[in-house]
């Protein structure tokens, strides 16, 4: 094989025996090994190859004469749109089309194989992805991202048996979405504070050698925007590399906390929104990447706090109980609360148990404080990476009005009950007036 190609399995060497995918190919070309690799990584019989009309234009007829000339069976199952809607209604329907297939093949970035993901998992038969967009992390990671009952939730199932990703496939894909993978990249140093933050003060667990990988993952796109914003193939190559690391340490850690925190809260709710109500929304990683620059701002005056200034026993005295706090949920919400109360009411302590989380930040502040100096940067670092990849960086460039961004930062929490710097500052009483100083100090709106 000629040209470009990224090899990622040094990296991987020492945590192989905790990872599902075992098959990965990232090159120039690499679509004319699509029949090699696949056979080597699922069973005989038919394959049933998922797409929408838009991957399959991009890669279908490559991946049909590739299966043809093996002589492989196989059933197409093309969804009509372009952007098929990311819903657990979706998922059943595959699982239920798949029928005696021996394995599936999702032909697509974040939606296809999210949907092809818990299909074939709840199928119980593997699957391998052929990626037509860097644009996400999610594609070795043993989570998928769907909507159930209007609320963006993960879910746990089994990863590919399979990634393979041709460059040039890539590097042709509309550029919004090489944007998107680098924005859902770069929010590292915040979903990393997040999971120190939430280990210290929830006691949620940390995997070091998860963190490994997604420091791996970031030295991989360190410097890439200019070059990959002419999609150069080894900038391309390298983003791609990145997010399958990303999506890897996910998948060591058993969770989705290694590289998502506060900021995919933001889009989360966004498409929540989106879909619920038809608000506007743009690509899952670009709406990342502003919400990254936004959470680091909050972290930002997380630094500077004096944690003298914590009055723990005033915070508890004050702290709404839950049946108060509920029907603010309600009033946000409107008729998705149903779907966002259990979420709501996980996250959500009561006084005593406030009490003692905001006394153990006092009392482990410097440790604390020292661990997230060491994975965040600066805002405005973030933007700076941004604009060399001509990625969004403000809520203007996504569609999104300021009411909405402000109402993104200030709700988002409440979907999902792990513990973020979102959650920590509305526990501190400062986020809604910390948030609009961040809009306007970072100039996060447009």
């Amino acid at each position: 094989m000629h040209g470009v190609v990224i090899d990622i399995e040094p990296t991987l060497r020492a945590h192989r025996s905790q990872l599902h995918t075992q098959h990965i190919l990232i090159a120039q070309g690499a679509l004319t090994s699509t029949g090699a690799l696949l056979n080597n990584a699922l069973p005989d019989g038919r394959w049933h190859l998922v797409a929408d009309a838009r991957t399959w234009a991009q890669a279908g007829p490559a991946l049909v004469a590739q299966l043809t000339t093996a002589n492989r069976p196989y059933t197409c199952h093309v969804f009509a749109e372009d952007h098929v809607a990311p819903t657990a209604e979706n998922a059943h329907a595959l699982q239920a089309a798949f029928g005696k297939s021996s394995a599936a093949l999702a032909v697509g970035a974040g939606t296809i194989n999210d949907l092809v993901k818990m299909a074939s998992h709840r199928a119980g038969i593997p699957y391998a992805v052929v990626a037509t967009a860097p644009s996400m992390n999610g594609y070795t990671s043993a989570i998928a991202a769907l909507l159930e009952n209007g609320v963006k939730t993960t879910l746990p199932c089994t990863p590919p048996a399979a990634v393979l990703a041709d460059i040039d496939l890539l590097a042709a894909a509309p550029y919004r979405m090489l944007t998107a993978g680098f924005g859902d990249l770069l929010s590292k140093p915040v979903s990393q504070a997040d999971w120190l933050l939430a280990h210290h003060l929830v006691d949620a667990p940390y995997a070091p050698q998860a963190a490994q990988l997604i420091e791996a993952s970031a030295a991989l796109i360190e410097d890439i925007g200019p070059a990959l914003s002419r999609r150069e193939p080894q900038a391309v190559g390298q983003l791609m590399g990145s997010l399958l690391l990303s999506g890897f340490s996910m998948a060591v850690a058993g969770t989705s906390a290694p590289s998502s925190g506060g900021e995919h809260l933001i889009s989360h709710y966004l498409d929540m929104t989106h879909y619920a109500w038809g608000q506007p929304n743009d690509l899952h990683g670009c709406q990342v990447g502003v919400a990254t620059r936004t959470t680091a701002a909050l972290y930002e005056g997380l630094l500077a706090l004096n944690p003298a200034h914590i009055d723990c026993a005033n915070r508890a005295a004050t702290h709404l109980n839950w049946a108060t706090y509920r029907r603010a949920i309600a009033a946000r919400f409107g008729d998705l609360t149903p779907a966002i109360l259990p979420h709501a009411e996980r996250g959500y302590p009561d006084p005593d148990q406030l009490h003692h989380r905001l006394q153990r930040l006092k009392d482990r502040w410097e440790t604390l404080t020292c661990a997230l100096r060491s994975t965040l940067r600066p805002a405005a670092q973030i933007a700076a990476q941004l604009e060399s990849a001509q990625a969004p960086k403000t809520f203007d460039q996504l569609g999104v009005t300021p009411g909405r961004a402000r109402r993104a930062i200030l709700h988002s929490k409440d979907i999902r009950a792990r513990y973020t710097i979102l959650h920590l500052l509305d526990e501190l009483g400062v986020l809604q007036p910390w948030t609009d100083r961040a809009l306007h100090r970072h100039a996060l709106l447009w």
